[in-house]
C-alpha cells in the first residue's frame, strides 16, 4: 500500500447506503472472469449493510450472506476488513468466523493484511 492509497482510504466518508450483497455480486462477476486457481475478493467496509431503499436490516444481512456463499461456490474467497469497533456477530454471520478482521487504526492495516495473507498461504 503506497501513500496515495493510504490517503484515499483515510478520506473515505460514510454515505449510509452500503448494499453489500449487490456490491459483492458485482465485483464477483468481474473477478469470476479472471482465470486463476484461487481468487480473493477483499472488501474494506464498516461491515454494516444498509440501504436507504430497504428498511429491513435483517434482509440486507441475509442478502450479503447469500452473495458471499454464491461467490464461494464460484471459487472466490471473500474477506472483509473493517475499521473500528463493529458488530462481530453480524460480520461472522455474513463472512464467517474467519472471514473478517477489525482494525483500530488505518496504520495497522498493512500488518493485519500481511498476517491474513500468511494465514491464506499456509
Amino acid at each position: 500500500m503506497d501513500a496515495a492509497t493510504g490517503a484515499a482510504l483515510s478520506g473515505l466518508k460514510p454515505g449510509y447506503s452500503a448494499r453489500l450483497g449487490a456490491a459483492l455480486r458485482h465485483a464477483g462477476r468481474d473477478l469470476g472472469q479472471v482465470p486463476r486457481h484461487r481468487r480473493l475478493l477483499l472488501l474494506i467496509t464498516d461491515g454494516e449493510p444498509s440501504d436507504i431503499d430497504t428498511p429491513d436490516p435483517e434482509y440486507l444481512v441475509r442478502d450479503a450472506q447469500r452473495a458471499v456463499r454464491s461467490l464461494s461456490a464460484m471459487g472466490i474467497d471473500v474477506f472483509c476488513v473493517g475499521p473500528g469497533p463493529r458488530n462481530k456477530e453480524q460480520e461472522a454471520a455474513i463472512f464467517g468466523r474467519n472471514g473478517f478482521i477489525q482494525i483500530d487504526t488505518l496504520n495497522t492495516l498493512p500488518d493485519k493484511l500481511l498476517s491474513f495473507y500468511l494465514r491464506l498461504t499456509r
